[in-house]
């Protein structure tokens, strides 16, 4: 496959220019004139092919909004745009992973994901999930923990007004109204609470992480001596289940679990 058909940057996909200059954008009107500046400096670059340039710029202005308490999705999504132009593949799909913690329901973030994982050595099938899991999870994944707590402030005004018309309201009618919304309005004020909990904890707990190693071993316990179970490649993305000092316990998509040390990994 060649890059000049890359299909993450054509317009079809919503990854071109175009819609890297929207990203910077949205940057600009959020985090002000330093921002602006940053992003004006890093779009320019880009287009002009100094990729490496734009990465710069993109990782100070990360730091610098990090020590600041504040993360923007695009530019994590933006980066991840430079490193796979340079093929460094691994910290492309880093990136664009870090992005999708802040922005779980963008389909261009989802969509560069799984193009870049398409460049890796490791083709892991997913090991099947329980479907109210899967479910949960679909649904919870469509907006920000941010978008979660507004609506669920929002279905909680209502609720509390249709209490006021169940046990305020003279006409029968009118209080059946209240009761039945009500009920309703208090199931989606739990499901959006535990939606931007869980989106919440996902984005604090860093529990995931990306094979940085071009090859990396994963053995049946945390030494060097044990027995090794399996082999994995840089770009693959596992789940921390355990630490033991420079070890991790990991799982990977098909749910193999064994142990890797703490060096061969990127935490997204």
């Amino acid at each position: 496959m060649q890059l000049v058909k890359w299909k993450i940057l054509e317009s079809k996909s919503k990854f071109g220019m175009k819609q890297l200059l929207i990203s910077f954008l949205i940057i600009i009107s959020t985090f002000g004139i330093s921002a602006q500046n940053v992003a004006e400096q890093a779009a320019k670059a880009y287009q002009e092919g100094d990729f490496r340039d734009a990465i710069t710029l993109l990782e100070g202005e990360i730091k610098a909004q990090k020590e600041q308490g504040k993360v923007s999705s695009e530019l994590y999504y933006n980066l991840g745009n430079a490193y796979f132009r340079v093929n460094e593949i691994p910290l492309a799909i880093l990136n664009y992973e870090r992005a999708q913690l802040y922005n779980p329901g963008d389909r261009d973030i989802k969509h560069n994901i799984e193009y870049a994982q398409t460049k890796i050595e490791d083709k892991i099938l997913t090991a099947d999930n329980f479907f109210l899991k899967m479910w949960f999870e679909g649904v919870r994944d469509l907006l920000p923990s941010n978008s979660w707590a507004m609506l669920s402030i929002v279905f909680f005004i209502f609720f509390v007004g249709n209490l006021f018309l169940f046990f305020f309201s003279a006409k029968l009618v009118l209080k059946k109204t209240g009761f039945y919304t009500g009920i309703v309005l208090f199931g989606l004020l739990i499901f959006t609470n535990v939606f931007a909990y869980t989106q919440k904890k996902n984005v604090e707990n860093r529990d995931t992480a990306i094979v940085m190693a071009g090859s990396a071993p994963v053995v049946s316990s945390p030494n060097t001596t044990s027995k090794e179970l399996f082999v994995l490649h840089a770009g693959t993305k596992v789940t921390i289940t355990k630490v033991d000092g420079s070890w991790y316990e990991i799982e990977i998509a098909d749910g193999s679990v064994g142990w890797i040390q703490v060096d061969k990994l990127e935490i997204i």
